[in-house]
């Protein structure tokens, strides 16, 4: 393989779904098109979820560490419970709540080590000493025996543990912790491929999946393990904008979005805040979670109106997303934004002035776009504008063409900076018009 350009990198996978092949270069920005289910959408989530599992692959361990806790957390919760019939002082049992609440905050936050292991254990055995003291209850320590004979399910069963729930779930505990350990220093890439079954939904993989960085594979499934990416630190999933604020995940890209929307400020790029501002929108779209009455999505109108983000327009809620994005720094030079069919409840208008701002956003910021979309005037705007932009070496199209004619897999074919080929795709919808057009065409 030939080595990369400095900040290429190249997507390549085949044998899944409607994917039979495809070998894809994102430079600046790449867009995919072809018609529906030729599995557009399927290398968007590919795409996406390789990324963030290299890039956040340790916030992954300590997500799947926090759900192992979570019957480890009722057994504690039951315990410290029952201190409050016993004969334990009431600051003594808020102290020991207190640590707990706070020792699950830390797990969820993603930093977990060794200390936070020892101060899983040691606040384990307080809540053990504190119900050995104050107990003479027998049926409260043989349930909370069987509670944690559950909890721990076919680990450590041993008949001379069965007195002591509180070492077989420090046991358990310090088990959990060490795996966590073990991935996180091995970076294996099993959890991407079980991440791969939960997201599509499917036990099955890709034959292959391959991203390369500089010529060198960061992530296969043929591969133990993961690498730590360079070029592209931050991906963003972008595929309706009717996903701002809701409450109510279908999937996971979703949170993910809302939880970056949500973000505070950081190095933001104010000149192209503005120009969705003054030239598009005619408002500000902002997070505030300080106005009560209001939800914490807000647009103000160049007149000083404000209004709740969700009851806007959906094209005000496209460019408010890139808004809100662009000033709390989640969008830089080391971002990938992939765009699934952004051209989506835009007026034509607009998708041209969304072209633009993507063109601009390459162009002055450095951000990688991975696009599909099968809109004429997306893929035409995208084009023209990059060429006046003299950005064109960053910009690569590609479309999706039947293996075999009645087949339902797709290989997709490079075609540089042509995209005659996809207008082709297109004026299928034009000869449709004609024939269904047509006087007596025998209906």
């Amino acid at each position: 393989m030939e080595n990369l350009k400095p900040n290429q990198i190249r997507l390549y996978t085949k044998g899944f779904r409607a994917i039979n092949s495809a070998d894809i270069i994102i430079d600046g920005i790449t867009v995919v098109a072809g018609e529906n289910g030729c599995g557009k959408s399927t290398l968007s989530k590919l795409l996406y979820y390789s990324y963030k599992t290299m890039s956040n692959y340790e916030v992954l361990v300590a997500e799947g560490l926090s759900s192992s806790l979570s019957n480890v957390e009722r057994f504690i919760d039951i315990a410290l419970r029952n201190l409050s019939n016993k004969s334990v002082k009431r600051n003594n049992r808020l102290e020991l709540y207190q640590d707990f609440l706070t020792l699950k905050n830390e797990v969820n936050s993603g930093d977990i080590n060794e200390e936070l292991l020892e101060e899983w254990i040691n606040l384990i055995e307080k809540i053990k000493l504190a119900n050995v003291l104050s107990s003479n209850n027998y049926n409260d320590s043989k349930r909370l025996s069987y509670i944690a004979l559950d909890v721990v399910g076919n680990r450590f069963k041993d008949e001379d543990l069965i007195e002591e729930p509180f070492e077989l779930i420090k046991k358990y505990v310090d088990s959990l912790f060490k795996k966590a350990f073990g991935l996180i220093k091995s970076r294996t890439s099993n959890l991407f491929k079980e991440g791969l079954k939960e997201i599509f939904h499917d036990d099955k993989i890709p034959a292959s999946f391959k991203v390369y960085e500089f010529g060198e594979e960061i992530v296969s499934l043929s591969k133990n393990s993961l690498s730590i990416p360079y070029v592209i630190q931050q991906v963003i999933y972008i595929d309706t904008p009717m996903m701002v604020g809701v409450d109510t995940f279908e999937d996971n890209h979703w949170e993910d979005l809302n939880f970056l929307l949500r973000k505070k400020s950081g190095n933001s790029f104010t000149e192209f805040s503005n120009l969705i501002a003054e030239e598009i929108i005619k408002g500000d779209a902002s997070h505030d979670d300080s106005i009560l009455g209001l939800n914490d999505f807000l647009f103000k109108r160049a007149d000083g109106e404000l209004f709740n983000l969700l009851d806007c327009a959906t094209g005000v809620k496209s460019f408010s997303i890139l808004q809100i994005l662009l000033n709390n720094g989640s969008i830089n030079d080391k971002t990938l934004l992939i765009l699934d069919e952004p051209e989506t409840h835009l007026h034509p208008q607009w998708i041209i002035e969304y072209a633009r701002l993507i063109v601009l956003l390459n162009k002055h910021v450095g951000v990688k776009f991975f696009i599909a979309s099968h809109n004429p005037d997306m893929v035409s705007a995208i084009r023209i504008i990059s060429e006046k932009e003299n950005t064109l070496d960053g910009l690569n199209f590609y479309i999706g063409n039947k293996k075999n004619l009645g087949d339902y897999s797709y290989d997709y074919i490079n075609l540089g900076v042509n995209i005659d080929p996809i207008f082709d795709s297109f004026n299928i919808a034009l000869d449709r018009i004609h024939l269904y057009g047509e006087e007596n065409n025998g209906l």
